[in-house]
């Protein structure tokens, strides 16, 4: 059964969307302020997270930063597993992941990753990308 986290501090539309949620099968979780449901979505394994921007403790926003591709220690997961990248693996990952509807020709990839002044070319953009498919997707041939 897939499970469902609802972080909403409005008692009657959290439970609004519990009822249609369960309704149609699904397993749903309900948090009333930012900060509980932050902790419950970084320690519970959650297929869909519904999220309220506007909460007390830490707002949806700030969630969503925090539960987002993690930065800084350069740590990727996959369902609890982390992925180990290279450097640029897993930069190239992150400015794909920070531009989901924008299309990046090779040359601005490479540009963006390896800088103006890096030997090397385009091509090896595609080799990257090849590699974070091998180590990120279930059928790489079919993302």
């Amino acid at each position: 059964m897939k499970r469902i986290l609802i972080i909403e501090d409005d008692t009657s539309i959290a439970e609004l969307e519990r009822e249609y949620m369960e309704i149609n099968g699904f397993s749903t979780d309900i948090e009333n302020n930012g900060e509980t449901g932050l902790h419950k979505a970084q320690s519970t394994d959650y297929d869909l997270i519904i999220l309220d921007l506007m909460l007390p403790r830490v707002d949806g926003f700030e969630i969503c930063r925090q539960l987002r591709i993690d930065k800084l220690s350069h740590r990727v997961y996959i369902n609890e597993i982390e992925i180990n990248l290279t450097v640029k693996e897993f930069d190239l990952l992150v400015l794909l992941a920070s531009y989901p509807n924008r299309v990046f020709s090779k040359n601005e990839l490479f540009e963006r990753i390896w800088g103006l002044d890096s030997l090397g070319d385009s091509a090896t953009v595609t080799v990257h990308i090849g590699k974070i498919r091998d180590k990120i997707e279930l059928v790489p041939s079919n993302p």
